[in-house]
């Protein structure tokens, strides 16, 4: 029996650690479950605030995850908000629940924390993207819901052909620098070029930035679920975009406390 209890006191320590550890975007990784929209909403609100994303997540006792050493269980509370009211909801995820296909299955869990939070939402009312039994749809979802979910406020989306041009799409994307989420959705198969390096089709890259160089040109630096973080040419991103999708006001992402957390 002591070495049983030594034994799980191990694992519960690793668990902790694991979570405890600083939130980055390498941690997010999509391979097998058909949901980038949800994973480069994710990414998108991580860049624009680790604060938010640590202080979405509480342990046992209450304490959120920002400077957190450990947990003090194997499962947390995490606060995400209802897409059609925007009012906070609190879920608990299990450690032991962990997806065995995405992120990393021996890393830090807090993006699947995240993940079981809207699916366990999914089961209690209808979320586009999540079936009735708790599990990703791999034909629905967006970003558009994804980021009501993750922030509690409204969202907006705006085709690339409302722009006059490069520049005033750029200017939008570029909205990114100031700690506000931005996605780009490119076009179809049927419609993507080929590009440098090559952009997806039918799929939702998180903005990290917009760069002007010295020389006057204008890049995108994008994280893609998959894994990889790339710098673009605007004309690339622009002639390969179907809309940008982001917080109806352009809202930053400071969390504070009283306002947001709302378990007693």
């Amino acid at each position: 029996m002591r070495r049983l209890s030594l034994s799980l006191f191990f694992i519960v320590l690793f668990l902790g650690l694991a979570l405890a550890s600083p939130v980055e975007e390498r941690d997010l990784l999509k391979l097998k479950i058909l949901n980038c929209w949800w994973a480069a909403c994710s990414l998108a609100v991580l860049i624009s605030s680790q604060n938010w994303i640590e202080s979405m997540i509480r342990y046992g006792n209450n304490a959120s995850m920002v400077n957190a050493s450990w947990p003090q269980d194997g499962s947390v509370q995490v606060q995400i908000w209802n897409p059609d009211t925007l009012t906070p909801v609190i879920e608990t995820a299990v450690v032991a629940n962990k997806s065995q296909t995405e992120d990393h299955v021996d890393g830090n869990w807090w993006h699947d924390s995240l993940s079981q939070s809207i699916k366990l939402l999914g089961t209690k009312m209808d979320v586009a993207g999540i079936f009735p039994n708790g599990t990703f749809d791999p034909t629905s979802g967006s970003a558009l819901t994804g980021l009501r979910v993750l922030t509690g406020f409204e969202t907006a989306s705006n085709l690339t052909s409302d722009y006059a041009d490069a520049d005033a799409f750029w200017t939008d994307l570029a909205r990114a620098n100031e700690s506000t989420p931005v996605i780009f959705n490119t076009v179809s198969l049927d419609s993507i070029g080929v590009t440098d390096p090559q952009l997806g089709d039918s799929h939702d890259y998180a903005v990290f930035n917009g760069t002007v160089h010295e020389d006057g040109s204008k890049t995108v630096w994008a994280r893609n679920s998959w894994g990889s973080t790339d710098e673009f040419k605007l004309e690339d991103v622009y002639n390969n975009t179907y809309q940008i999708i982001h917080l109806a006001n352009w809202d930053r992402l400071e969390w504070q406390d009283s306002v947001n957390w709302t378990l007693t």
